[in-house]
């Protein structure tokens, strides 16, 4: 998962930043700032647009625009108030913008060229994953937290979107669009394999360089996708944002991927 959101308005969402670390001085009623907290996952984000630049390089110019690291506010208010008044704000509204542009966000490879951890069988570099941005207000939960829906429905990755598709077993989806030949992968697509590589996991085979052939995709005139998720079940949506800077909504889709992996691979098929 991504530790991108709004957290300053996150019913209103306006200026995307990384979780926000603040503690709490014991001799003191105030909050300190002590920064911005990336995951794994946000290692490997990059601009569609602009492959050399990736989200943790908007971190580190957002520690500059807003100096305060270390120093101690009267509240978590007052410090939200001083970070929408500094340049850093206007880092955050990019971000935004782009987390609500169709295909704006991609995974970048974890890997640059072919070596010993690499697919022998994957001679050349996959398709980059793009990343589900097509929600506007961005929605905490869905929005770059799953690949992209409409583009990956019909693919072996399609486990990864924000919707299930009703009235299908993971054995049938399987069949239909993963690699049911070998159970080591099931509906473990390249694309997730490779996602799972590049925030450190060990991958049973190598690791695919890169995820599947996208479906066709049709978008409107705002950019935004306008086929996807008929039929399908969001896992997650704006209303998953709650009072805790990293609550997300535990689906049912995670449960049957967890017992998948605990059933069919007997923890051999990742190893941390």
């Amino acid at each position: 998962m991504s530790s991108w959101a709004d957290y300053l308005n996150p019913d209103h969402p306006t200026a995307l930043t990384p979780q926000i670390a603040l503690g709490n001085p014991t001799s003191q009623s105030v909050v300190e700032f002590e920064g911005f907290v990336e995951y794994a996952f946000d290692r490997l984000i990059t601009f569609k647009s602009i492959p050399t630049l990736f989200a943790t390089n908007i971190t580190a110019q957002m520690i500059v625009a807003f100096p305060h690291l270390g120093e101690n506010f009267t509240s978590a208010s007052a410090l939200g108030t001083a970070f929408l008044s500094s340049p850093a704000d206007q880092l955050g509204k990019y971000m935004c913008g782009n987390a609500t542009t169709a295909h704006s966000f991609q995974q970048a490879f974890p890997l640059k060229q072919m070596n010993n951890a690499s697919l022998y069988t994957n001679y050349t570099l996959g398709p980059a994953m793009t990343l589900e941005t097509s929600f506007n207000p961005f929605a905490a939960g869905s929005s770059l937290n799953h690949v992209d829906g409409e583009m990956y429905q019909s693919t072996a990755d399609f486990l990864m979107r924000y919707a299930t598709p009703k009235g299908k077993t993971l054995k049938q989806l399987v069949a239909e669009y993963g690699n049911s030949s070998d159970p080591n992968y099931g509906p473990f697509g390249p694309g997730l394999r490779y996602i799972l590589a590049g925030i450190g996991y060990k991958i049973r085979g190598g690791i695919p360089q890169g995820g599947s052939v996208p479906d066709t995709v049709h978008s409107g005139a705002s950019g935004t996708s306008t086929t996807s998720a008929a039929g399908s079940t969001p896992k997650s949506g704006a209303s998953v944002v709650t009072t805790s800077p990293v609550a997300l909504a535990v689906t049912g889709w995670v449960v049957v991927m967890t017992l998948w992996v605990f059933g069919r691979l007997g923890f051999g098929g990742l190893k941390g």
